[in-house]
Parts: structure tokens; sequence; C-alpha cells
């Protein structure tokens, strides 16, 4: 098979969705090279590639029509079509962000997969405003209904997908996430000190979010949990980190972090990079997640495979695959939030049980069995 994927995700710093398609384009390359592999990027500017170009059964093909004059010919003209700018292919796979799915390659004969991640409502964005979502539920409806398989990260995802869009369930295959095994791995006590010294955080007793800071990820809330627990008994030196490109969302969380007069407290590391985020983790006390909907969550498996407690929001995809491996709280609610911390960083027994079963339930996830289930996918399709 000859088999294309968007890889535009993997342009600039990589989030959930750009994490998503580099874990699943390496593994697949590693598969076998009875496939052949090409790769979509775009842009005005050409960037250095996501993968050596080297590889044999690997081309990537970069297109510099810039996307600002693609978005307008794909979402109206549905022009050019991807076989134009990628070159023949059998299938298409499209990994975008729903948010940009009026941004999105049309083919013309190529079978299509769609992989969809789930949808943010706008009440969940600061600046909302930038989209037009009747425009990208319109467009989205078409690529899902012309897709000739579907594939989401969660049970919750497809609910959420059927309720959106008429399409048959067979249409529909759930592959999770997998977790990259550089987090199953004990770094030794000098690579914890140069990541964690390099971070600003050595020494230091800390809570971890790792992520971005829009909106639905719901910081100010957890800001405020923190607030109510960090001077009782045995937690006075703890700190709350928030790691994350700072951008315009997070300048808005440091100032109110701030005014608030509790910025000796609350750390703000920015980005912290993949060779030293394993090192971020296994030095945190717990990971928490509270965002009001998250479709996945990739962080919550990293942080159990690194073998630290998670208290993750209850509308959590990834509770499907850690089941009680985490505490969960209502993420409407500091106190809850609050209390869910507490009984974490407090409860000896209770820390122990966590960690057991994270490091258990995450062994049975991988990014090689999310590719293989990919590929299985591609070849259904093909002989469709």
């Amino acid at each position: 098979m000859r088999i294309g994927i968007d890889a535009r995700a993997l342009q600039g710093a990589r989030r959930g969705q750009g994490q998503y398609a580099y874990y699943l384009i390496q593994e697949l390359i590693k598969l076998g090279r009875e496939d052949e592999y090409r790769l979509f990027y775009n842009g005005f500017r050409k960037d250095k590639f996501a993968f050596p170009e080297d590889i044999p059964h690997l081309k990537q093909v970069w297109s510099g029509i810039p996307g600002s004059l693609l978005k307008p010919l794909w979402s109206h003209c549905k022009f050019p079509p991807i076989e134009y700018l990628l070159g023949k292919v059998d299938i298409f796979h499209h990994t975008f962000n729903y948010n940009f799915t009026h941004y999105t390659p049309v083919p013309s004969y190529a079978k299509s997969v769609v992989t969809f991640n789930g949808m943010a409502d706008p009440a969940d964005i600061w600046n909302s405003d930038r989209y037009n979502y009747k425009e990208i539920d319109r467009w989205f409806t078409i690529i899902a209904k012309s897709a000739a398989k579907i594939i989401v990260v969660s049970a919750m995802v497809k609910d959420d997908l059927l309720k959106r869009v008429d399409v048959p369930q067979e249409k529909i295959k759930i592959i999770y996430y997998g977790v990259d095994e550089k987090f199953r791995r004990f770094p030794d006590a000098a690579q914890m000190d140069i990541a964690l010294s390099r971070h600003g955080l050595k020494g230091m007793r800390y809570v971890l979010y790792a992520g971005a800071a829009e909106k639905n990820k719901n910081l100010p809330r957890l800001i405020e949990a923190f607030r109510m627990m960090m001077n009782k008994p045995g937690l006075e030196d703890l700190h709350l980190v928030l790691a994350g490109s700072i951008d315009e969302n997070f300048q808005r969380l440091i100032s109110m972090v701030k005014e608030s007069g509790i910025d000796k407290r609350v750390i703000f590391p920015g980005y912290i990079s993949h060779e030293s985020l394993p090192c971020v983790y296994r030095g945190a006390q717990a990971f928490v997640l509270p965002t009001f909907r998250e479709w996945f969550g990739i962080p919550v498996l990293e942080a159990i495979a690194s073998g630290v407690p998670v208290a993750v929001s209850k509308n959590t995809g990834a509770l499907e695959v850690v089941g009680d491996a985490a505490i969960t709280f209502d993420p409407f609610d500091a106190r809850d939030i609050s209390s869910a911390l507490e009984k974490i960083l407090t409860d000896h027994s209770l820390r122990r049980d966590l960690i057991e079963k994270g490091i258990r339930s995450s062994s049975g996830l991988s990014w090689k069995k999310t590719a293989q289930e990919a590929l299985a996918v591609y070849r259904d399709v093909c002989v469709i």
C-alpha cells in the first residue's frame, strides 16, 4: 500500500495532536517496508522534516502553498486534491485537530481514514470567536461521511461523534493512544538532577500539571483548589507546577497568580522538553488533570507509566484504560479537586495502591500497538 498521512501537526511544538501523529508514524515506519508512507507538510517557509530523509519507504513532501490559500480552496472548491500535492496514494489518513477540519486535504481517488480526537466546545476556548464553528461542522460532516473508516481515541469520543454526524457505528474504530517506552524507564540520579535543575525544580516538592492553558483545561479552578490546601499541616512546602509553552493563556494565569500573592508557590517553568519530561514526571508527588472534558489525555498515561499517582477529572477518556489506577474528582468543584489531591499526598497506602495499579494498567499500552491497529484499519479499507 501507498499511505498518505497528514503530518502538519508535526510542524512547530508537538502537543497532543502532534504527539499522536509523531508516535503513530514512527511506529508505522518500524512495522515493515512492504508499505510506502508519504507525509504531507505545508507552509510558505519550509521547516525541517520530522523524520530522517534516508528512510527508503518514507517520502516527506513539502507544499509551498501557504495554509491561508489552501484553506479557502479546500473548504469551498475541494481543490487541489491531495494526490496533486502528494502523488498517488491508496489511502490518506487525516490526523487533524477538529477545530481546523475545514483546512483539510481532499482526496480524489484515495480512500480516506479520519482520526477524530473530539470536538472542543466554543465555551471551552479563549477567544473562540476566531473559529467559524458552523463552517467547521459543515466541513467535518463532509469529511466524516466520505471517510471509509473513522478512528476515535476513546468511547467517549465515539459517543460525541455519533451525536454530531449520522454515520454507521461499524464505520468507527476505537484505537487508544499509547505511551512512549521512555516513561517506563527509571532515570538515574544524575539525569534527574540535570533535568530538574534545568527547569528550576530541583529539591522542590510539587504537584504537576503539563499541557496547554486553554479555557477547558480548568487551570484557574485548579489554582483555587491548591490555595485551599497549600497551608495545611504537611503541605506547607508543596508547590503547584503548571508546565507548558508560555502563551497568552499562560500569561493570563501568571498575572492572576501574582495578584493573588501565591506566586512563590505556583511555578510556571514553561515548555518541558521531551528529553526532560520523564524526569519531571518522576520528580512529582502527584500529577493532576483538571479538565472540564478531556477526550483522552496522553499525560495521564505518561504519568502512571512513570510511577506517579494521578488525580483526574471524572470527564476524562483515559479512564477507559486506566480505570481505578487514578483518583477522580468533579472538575467544577474546587473543594473536590483539593480533597482528591490531599488524599493522594497524605494517604501513603492509597499512593502505593495507585502507583502499582498505574504501572500495571499502562503496561499493555504502547504506540506500537496503536500503529498495528491503525495499519489493520488501512488494510481493511483497501479491500472494501
